[in-house]
């Protein structure tokens, strides 16, 4: 109230705030009246003097605005290291011009002192902390409020980690793959496996194959219940391919020589070579060993490369024993030394046997797969005598000669 009067003094001052409220004042004290409703109002004031005067009607007019309602929802869940929040807004005003709005967030980080000007807020954190997060409203009337929540719900990167069987493997042989990753707030919901040749797994502890040699980059992230998304762990498998083995065909030394072992195909990197048995070699762990076998004999080659990737082939020595010569048999039908049966010579498959009466002439041939003489030409038996033998082994012996005697 400014009223003033130039006789006595105001007893009564009779208020109308247009809008059915009114109020008697007695005094001209500074007051506060709030209006409920946004409306143009017509405010009256006619005052009162101690002698009854009654002064005109003074009017004027007061335009009343709503405030905005201000309100915002905020994002449950933010995970370090990507920070970034989304603060989404509910704001409101009762004449509904939310779109003549304008927005002023303040993110109170003091890492990062940007702010936001547009309906939702955004920002990124990069620490944990407890931030007071604020949204201002300015209405197309110029009425501005705000509203401050703080905000804590960043969690701080999950941790990959794994172990794995073995850093070097053969190929089609199994890893296993031993996750220890932590979720840190939460727990490990899922997990994203890349072994590096094309194929993933989403289990947790995996045992994978590999078909092909080489070094692969493996990899693992994993996400915890919360959603947070870890960082990736990376390592390298190498995997080795098996040598290649092949020792060949039997081998065959005659009695009381020597012959080196050596395979016919072999291939591999950094090769290791294991003899067993070592019997009668020179040395077991040599790549071309020499045996002087005393007796047929089957050799085991263990040749193991890069990653003790082994492979084995084994190969008989065949020892060609010098042919026993009987020089006497009795074909009289009695069971017992009833052909001449030269000892060992099926050892020598291509030699030849020629026997001779003392008049030169042939009595028996056998040129392969020698058979037992029964002391027989032709079919019919020859008399008790001398008889001479030739027999060229062919398979590096030198020829025999000799006498054999037929008795009955």
């Amino acid at each position: 109230d400014s009223s003033n009067t130039d006789y006595g003094k105001i007893l009564h001052r009779n208020w109308d705030f247009g809008n059915g409220n009114k109020q008697d004042k007695l005094f001209d004290t500074i007051f506060n009246f709030k209006y409920t409703t946004a409306n143009n109002y017509t405010v009256a004031l006619k005052v009162i003097s101690d002698s009854g005067c009654k002064s005109l009607l003074n009017t004027k007019t007061i335009k009343i605005n709503y405030l905005p309602i201000v309100g915002f929802r905020m994002p449950t869940v933010v995970c370090l290291p990507d920070g970034n929040a989304t603060f989404t807004n509910s704001s409101s005003i009762p004449d509904t011009s939310e779109d003549l709005f304008s927005y002023q967030w303040n993110f109170n980080d003091p890492l990062n002192g940007s702010s936001w000007t547009l309906k939702d807020g955004k920002h990124r954190f990069s620490t944990l902390g407890n931030y007071p997060v604020q949204q201002r409203i300015t209405t197309k009337d110029g009425c501005i409020d705000s509203l401050t929540q703080q905000f804590s719900n960043i969690f701080p990167q999950p941790k990959a980690s794994f172990i794995k069987s073995a850093d070097t493997i053969c190929i089609n042989d199994q890893i296993l793959f031993t996750d220890s990753s932590k979720g840190l707030t939460s727990v490990v919901s899922s997990w994203n496996w890349n072994f590096g040749n094309g194929s993933i797994s989403n289990l947790q502890n995996p045992i994978k194959k590999f078909s092909d040699s080489g070094n692969y980059l493996t990899s693992l992230y994993i996400y915890n219940t919360q959603g947070c998304v870890s960082d990736t762990l990376k390592k390298i498998i190498a995997i080795q391919p098996y040598p290649v083995l092949k020792l060949g065909a039997t081998k065959v030394v005659l009695e009381n020589g020597q012959v080196s072992i050596k395979p016919l195909f072999i291939y591999g990197t950094s090769l290791q070579y294991l003899w067993t048995p070592a019997t009668y070699l020179n040395s077991d762990t040599a790549a071309i060993p020499i045996s002087k076998p005393k007796g047929d004999i089957v050799y085991t080659l263990n040749v193991k490369g890069l990653g003790n990737c082994a492979v084995m082939d084994s190969i008989l020595i065949k020892v060609l024993l010098a042919p026993i010569v009987p020089n006497a048999f009795s074909p009289n039908g009695d069971g017992i030394n009833d052909t001449w049966k030269i000892q060992y010579l099926e050892s020598y498959p291509d030699a030849t046997v020629d026997v001779f009466n003392r008049y030169g002439q042939k009595v028996f041939s056998s040129n392969s797969n020698f058979r037992e003489w029964d002391g027989n030409f032709n079919g019919v038996p020859l008399p008790i005598g001398t008889y001479y033998y030739i027999i060229n082994p062919k398979n590096g012996r030198s020829i025999i000669n000799g006498s054999v005697t037929l008795i009955k």
